[in-house]
């Protein structure tokens, strides 16, 4: 029976009724938990008979073909002391007893005491923990896809690199697993200039997705074999998500207009360096959140708007694109001219209101680490037609939940 290694989030939600070990105090609990070799501890909960400690692990776990785990997962309490820590009590829960319709929800066990002194306190203590997750590991991806062409592996970073095949070389999902017990999403392109705009969403429901984007203008080295031009990130993704629910949509695109800030800004009578107050008064037919300190300005009339957004005395530089029929059909991009590029989108389902709901905004593009001095005329505002959409999701393409 084929035996494959997942990661779990193991949850150590909270103890009750603990005993207590000496006369004078309460007990200062933690947990040592074991799963399979693999040890971790929870903080100590100072005087507490009641400790709440909402604690996550990502211990490895074997599942197999049938979908049960193996193993034992062992939860050992302690009592701190200055001079010795007190073992008090102790549970053992058999991993192959755990069904599917655990995931996500409290499951509660009483302890076991460890010496019968502590029984004539008539107490009954328990321990909840959660676990969830239940994804493949990165040893257990790398092995899934290591018969694929242009399949690539970082094993000092633990990351997989898996070619889209039908893009022959020019998309790549990467999935970074980091040691938090998250993971990290990545698209690339291979190929500068290429007439296709990626797009990386929560597919149903409520959604607000950020997006960080980087362009390289001279290509930079993932790892040895992927040299790539344009990535997109969704950075600490939860383990127990959904990812048939995380969507990377890739569209043909066409350019339709380019412009930069420069020209949008000097239409509304910006000159040099200004304030909010300064510009407050200055400019012309423009919208202003004196709450927020934004000014909006328009580019593509009912579809985009420059925002200049005053925060902590500096100004940040956003495109904002508007939930109108005209915008649903294309794709917009904020850049800097001759530069690696830095920035973010976040997307909104539904729409946000804006300037007291007089506008609703469905997305966000922001410049991140600007360098000092840029000028308004090398920032570029992109427009383009989208057509021939491809929709994937992150599950279909890493299998990541078996």
């Amino acid at each position: 029976m084929a035996v494959t290694e997942y990661l779990a989030r193991l949850t150590i939600v909270s103890a009750n009724d603990l005993p207590k070990t000496d006369r004078l105090s309460k007990i200062d609990p933690y947990f040592v938990i074991n799963v399979n070799g693999q040890q971790f501890k929870t903080s100590v909960k100072d005087d507490n008979e009641n400790p709440v400690f909402n604690e996550s692990f990502y211990p490895r776990v074997q599942r197999g073909g049938q979908g049960l785990l193996s193993g034992q997962l062992e939860l050992h309490l302690y009592d701190e002391d200055t001079f010795s820590d007190s073992y008090v009590a102790k549970y053992a829960y058999d991993l192959s007893t755990f069904t599917p319709s655990q995931l996500d929800k409290p499951l509660t066990f009483n302890l076991e005491y460890v010496k019968d002194k502590y029984k004539s306190q008539n107490r009954s203590p328990t321990i909840t923990i959660k676990l969830d997750g239940l994804v493949q590991s990165f040893s257990s991806l790398r092995t899934m896809f290591a018969a694929m062409p242009g399949f690539l592996t970082n094993d000092v970073n633990h990351a997989c690199y898996i070619p889209i095949q039908e893009s022959n070389g020019l998309i790549y999902v990467g999935v970074e697993y980091e040691a938090n017990g998250k993971i990290d999403f990545k698209v690339y392109l291979t190929r500068p200039g290429a007439p296709l705009y990626l797009d990386m969403l929560v597919l149903s429901g409520r959604q607000y997705t950020k997006v960080r984007r980087r362009l390289y203008k001279d290509g930079h080295m993932v790892t040895p074999g992927l040299v790539v031009f344009e990535e997109l990130k969704v950075d600490d993704v939860p383990l127990n998500m959904d990812f048939n629910q995380l969507g990377l949509i890739v569209f043909d695109s066409q350019q339709l207009s380019r412009t930069n800030a420069d020209q949008v800004v000097t239409a509304h009578g910006w000159k040099g360096a200004m304030t909010f107050a300064m510009a407050t008064k200055v400019l012309h037919n423009v919208e202003i959140d004196m709450h927020n300190q934004e000014i909006y300005m328009t580019v593509d009339p009912g579809e985009t708007l420059l925002l200049v957004d005053y925060d902590k005395d500096d100004a940040d530089i956003k495109l904002a694109v508007l939930a109108n029929p005209s915008t649903t059909n294309k794709a917009y991009d904020l850049t800097v001219r001759g530069q690696n590029v830095k920035k973010m989108t976040e997307l909104y389902v539904p729409p946000v209101p804006k300037l007291g709901g007089r506008v609703q905004v469905t997305r966000l593009f922001e410049l991140d680490d600007l360098q000092y001095g840029t000028r308004f005329e090398d920032i570029e505002i992109l427009r383009y037609q989208l057509s021939n959409p491809r929709q994937y999701t992150i599950q279909g393409i890493t299998r990541l939940m078996g």
